[in-house]
């Protein structure tokens, strides 16, 4: 009798990395991050006289109405596609803000709205307390622009939802805090969907004279910070093993954990089988023979959140 291995009828498979002993079974835990801002501005109520104004690389931006009777809103936005896993799921989003000066410690209400378009930072950086802003650069966000100065908001004052995704009483001088179940929506939604990002547009109390709060940016040395707390995607292990079954190449596959009710399977980069989530499959290539070598994973159908490769070789004659 030939012992020789190449002839054993169970063969010898390989799995690659991600499997982490046995079948490699690995739970998703809890994570937290915290994130500072890609960009920050202020939107200055425009007034003729001055021209259009920004604050593109300020310490500070607004939020309110100014002791002349003038508007002011912050927009801010954060990597979030950048900072985590695709497919992880959103679980708490707070934003903290330092607030640097006011002219009465009085509470204002300052909301967060979701930016409904894409805006920019040029050059331009306000001197003094920044209140005034400064003449606008090439980029800027504007109050009459998105990006100076050839793109425009539909609406003056920026494009942002009606919808409040958060709001907070600021008072005296000192850091703030906004959390709620909208803004884990709209961190989510951001993560999910890059292209929406936007980012927040910061609206104070504009309803009368010295309501502005003036807020700390990414540039200063109190940035803003976007705290998130998330569940990464689960870590799918895929096992392989390879046999023959009547001469032919046939390959077992088992995985876990996998939540989706079905999964795609695929064989060196191509799906060949979405099937239901059982958390085994079998592979009948049909090949007899020769040396093989075939690769493996398995996604959640329709996503991109896979398994490790795993890697089954045939060598030798069939029995």
């Amino acid at each position: 009798m030939n012992t020789q291995p190449g002839y054993f009828k169970t063969l010898r498979a390989l799995t690659l990395a991600g499997v982490l002993g046995g079948i490699g079974l690995s739970l998703a835990s809890a994570a937290s991050i915290d994130i500072n801002p890609i960009k920050d501005n202020t939107l200055y109520e425009y007034v003729a006289a001055n021209g259009d104004v920004s604050n593109a690389l300020g310490d500070h931006f607004f939020a309110g109405e100014t002791k002349e009777g003038e508007l002011r809103r912050g927009v801010l936005a954060f990597d979030i596609a950048g900072s985590i896993p695709a497919g992880s799921t959103i679980t708490g989003v707070t934003l903290s803000l330092n607030m640097s000066m006011t002219a009465f410690d009085t509470l204002r209400t300052v909301e967060l709205h979701v930016l409904l378009a894409d805006w920019g930072e040029g050059t331009s950086h306000a001197t003094g307390g920044e209140g005034m802003g400064a003449p606008a650069t090439t980029n800027d966000a504007t109050w009459r622009h998105r990006s100076f100065d050839t793109i425009f908001w539909t609406t003056q004052g920026g494009d942002f939802s009606g919808t409040v995704s958060a709001s907070q009483s600021v008072g005296a001088i000192g850091v703030y805090t906004w959390s709620s179940a909208p803004m884990v929506a709209d961190v989510q939604s951001w993560l999910d969907n890059p292209a929406t990002n936007f980012g927040w547009l910061v609206l104070g109390d504009e309803s009368d004279i010295f309501t502005a709060k003036r807020f700390d940016t990414r540039e200063s040395t109190s940035p803003p910070v976007l705290t998130i707390q998330y569940t990464p995607p689960s870590i799918i292990a895929l096992s392989a093993h390879g046999r023959r079954v009547q001469g032919r190449h046939t390959v077992d596959l088992t995985w876990a954990p996998v939540t989706s009710a079905n999964v795609d399977i695929y064989r060196d980069g191509v799906v060949i089988a979405t099937v239901a989530n059982t958390g085994v499959y079998k592979d009948f290539i049909g090949v007899r023979g020769g040396n093989a070598r075939y690769v493996y994973k398995v996604c959640e159908a329709g996503t991109s959140n896979c398994s490790n490769e795993a890697t089954v070789r045939f060598g030798g004659p069939p029995l």
